[in-house]
């Protein structure tokens, strides 16, 4: 994983400052889902283009902020995924709500991919 990916993830608000990092690293989901953060990651697309297939990687397509639900989160499922590292959802108790009805939390937990080697 290069310096550029790296600090993609970082304006992302991921908390790392190299790739041994990532491994096991839990990720509010709400982070992924805000708005404010895509806007502030739009110009990396370009560069990000420059290394990747749009054709491939359907996040990084022009028209993805207007057809997809949460352009950031799946930009970051698709870009992690293609460096051998995979987004497991995970859901945290938060407690009960005023009618008892239980609350949770939504997180990601990054798990790096068994990479298989074709002989």
């Amino acid at each position: 994983m290069d310096k550029e990916i790296i600090g993609f993830l970082k304006k992302c608000k991921f908390q790392l400052e190299d790739e041994t990092q990532l491994k096991g690293q839990l990720i509010p989901r709400d982070i992924l889902l805000s708005s404010n953060t895509y806007e502030e990651v739009k110009l990396d697309i370009v560069e990000l283009k420059k290394k990747f297939s749009s054709s491939a990687l359907t996040s990084l397509q022009s028209r993805a902020q207007k057809e997809q639900k949460w352009p950031l989160l799946n930009l970051v499922r698709q870009i992690l995924r293609v460096c051998n590292y995979k987004m497991d959802p995970v859901r945290r108790s938060d407690g009960y709500d005023d009618d008892g009805k239980k609350k949770y939390k939504r997180f990601f937990l990054i798990k790096k991919l068994k990479v298989v080697q074709v002989v």
